[in-house]
């Protein structure tokens, strides 16, 4: 059932560019497209919390453990000022207590842009990774302590290196865990070992701009930016797509949409059951998915699951 306009937030004038995690509690987490700030919503969508971070533009979040109690990691792009990233560790009222920045991250020249887009925190090991996304485009893995294990950049395997490694996700839906990394320029899905070695790489020919995954029971969840979500199975074979919107693409400004003088504005063209520009997404344990969107203002959608 496609719920639209599912979070009960006033009108923003930025251009929304945040993920969505969810807490322990079933509230979800996500980020305000004009300020940095973190936004919790109820599953209904009503705003419960709010709280401003010290970033430039909050990107990649996920939700992780210290001590028994819940804290959230910020991936900054500063994608709109050219500036390196970071990331950083907020507790659930937003006071600061870790940061990564590229000085932590070894093999980088003084000159070379730094652009974090994703965070995951495994809970099994402990481990924190890194997607840099718009940077380098390379996947970082650090132990409990922030101690700098390995780098991926696509070489290790046969597909080659990654194009934009927009996302970095940890799958255990099977005995052997794996990690999932949005190729997103090369249209594909590579697939990893905890221990860095290249297991295998999906999507080529069917696949378009992958940018961010989810997992509910043996189901996998792309969203893809160009514009629609593909549900796969537990061997990575595609068995349906979600809210297909590509026709939006070829629009003259996507994601957003250009006036006859040029004007760049917020497409007011969208219609409920067709994506426009997938970005943030999460799935609760019942196969709901949550999903926002890239573009002028905030377009969030739930998707929540029946049963046929």
């Amino acid at each position: 059932e496609w719920i639209e306009g599912w979070a009960k937030l006033p009108p923003m004038s930025g251009h929304a560019h945040h993920g969505l995690a969810i807490r322990r509690d079933g509230h979800i987490v996500t980020g305000h497209a004009t300020e940095p700030r973190i936004l919790i919503l109820t599953p209904d969508g009503d705003l419960v919390g709010q709280f401003d971070v010290p970033l430039v533009e909050t990107h990649g979040i996920c939700l992780a453990e210290e001590g028994g109690d819940e804290v959230l990691w910020i991936a900054d792009v500063s994608e709109w000022q050219g500036a390196d990233g970071k990331l950083i560790q907020v507790s659930m009222s937003g006071e600061v207590l870790r940061e990564l920045t590229k000085a932590d991250f070894p093999g980088y020249a003084d000159d070379a842009w730094f652009s974090p887009t994703s965070v995951v925190w495994d809970a099994p090991t402990g481990d924190l990774w890194v997607a840099d996304g718009y940077g380098q485009s390379r996947v970082h893995r650090f132990d409990r302590d922030l101690r700098h294990l390995l780098t991926v950049d696509g070489s290790e395997g046969d597909a080659g290196r990654f194009k934009c490694a927009h996302w970095v996700h940890i799958d255990r839906r099977r005995a052997e865990p794996e990690v999932y990394i949005a190729d997103r320029e090369n249209d594909r899905v590579q697939v990893y070992g905890l221990d860095g070695r290249f297991h295998r790489c999906f999507g080529e020919g069917q696949l378009v701009t992958p940018s961010v995954f989810a997992t509910f029971g043996d189901q996998l969840v792309i969203g893809e930016l160009k514009a629609r979500l593909v549900l796969l199975d537990a061997d990575d074979r595609i068995v349906g797509f979600l809210g297909d919107g590509r026709d939006y693409v070829s629009q003259d400004g996507w994601p957003n949409r250009k006036t006859a003088d040029g004007q760049v504005i917020s497409p007011g063209d969208l219609v409920p059951g067709r994506f426009n520009s997938p970005h943030g997404m999460a799935a609760d344990a019942d196969g709901n998915i949550y999903v926002s969107e890239w573009l002028l203002g905030h377009r969030f959608i739930k998707l929540r699951r029946v049963e046929a």
